[in-house]
């Protein structure tokens, strides 16, 4: 019974571990994150929410119950998202090892038997055999060369290239694991606020939740370790096209941060839009 469940357990992580079955987690979350998007979440706006379950019935009950209202923070979306992860690193540490394998190895010896290739030809050349080996050098510059001398003075060349497919394949995968690693570490720890400031000398200090008008945490935010900073503003100047689109933004404001917190000191900035 043990070894059946070894056994299986042994196979459960070869096929997790696979880069098929990363590309199918990965393609689960995406489809996971589309209820997201599409259905109001509680972290963003609570009353939305409580409207559109009592508006949809059962239904919305239903979709509360599966957690749809809390897509980013669920059971089902957090265990797709560690099989992803956990399915990355088992495909990407074995396959890095072994590259690094082969590309520390020198290419393999040229066999004595030359027929045992698929591929192969047979010559005789009236030549010097350093200069043989120089052309076959010149021949096979950008490959990976190594030179040998065999017991009878044959001397021979082998080489080999084909190894930047595998590199372009571990660094894209390698740019997905570090995107997961990324999305979670903000989902973590990044939080977003919006809070309005009259343009007269107004001043916001991002001293905690109650500064704001809305704060969206992290899941390991509680907001009473915010980055303190002030920011005042004097004047507020805006453009429109004739069609009436917004065409710039321009904030005439002083900041404080750090040591200035401290020191009372304002420091003035021209805010601009994409400047």
């Amino acid at each position: 019974m043990i070894q059946g469940l070894l056994a299986f357990l042994r196979n459960a992580w070869r096929g997790l571990t696979t880069m098929r079955t990363a590309l199918i987690l990965l393609a689960l979350l995406a489809l996971g994150a589309l209820p997201g998007a599409l259905l109001p979440q509680r972290q963003l706006d609570k009353a939305r929410v409580e409207k559109y379950i009592t508006d949809h019935g059962w239904w919305g009950q239903l979709l509360d119950r599966l957690q749809f209202y809390d897509v980013y923070s669920s059971v089902w979306f957090s265990a797709v998202y560690f099989l992803l992860f956990v399915s990355l690193v088992g495909c990407l540490a074995p396959r890095t090892a072994e590259y690094l394998r082969q590309v520390r190895a020198k290419p393999v010896i040229t066999p004595r038997n030359l027929s045992r290739l698929p591929h192969h030809d047979r010559a005789t050349v009236d030549r010097d055999v350093d200069e043989v080996i120089a052309a076959a050098r010149s021949a096979l510059r950008g490959w990976r060369i190594a030179e040998s001398t065999e017991d009878n003075g044959a001397r021979t060349v082998s080489a080999e290239r084909g190894y930047l497919r595998e590199t372009g394949n571990l660094v894209f995968h390698f740019a997905l694991l570090g995107l997961v690693v990324a999305f979670a570490i903000g989902k973590l720890y990044s939080y977003s606020g919006q809070v309005a400031v009259v343009a007269t000398g107004t001043q916001f200090c991002n001293s905690g939740l109650l500064s704001y008008d809305s704060f969206t945490p992290g899941l390991r935010v509680d907001g009473t370790d915010l980055d303190p900073f002030c920011v005042r503003v004097n004047g507020f100047r805006a453009s429109y096209l004739p069609t009436g689109e917004a065409d710039t933004f321009d904030a005439d404001m002083d900041y404080q941060s750090g040591g200035d917190l401290s020191t009372g000191t304002w420091r003035h900035y021209d805010l601009r839009v994409n400047e």
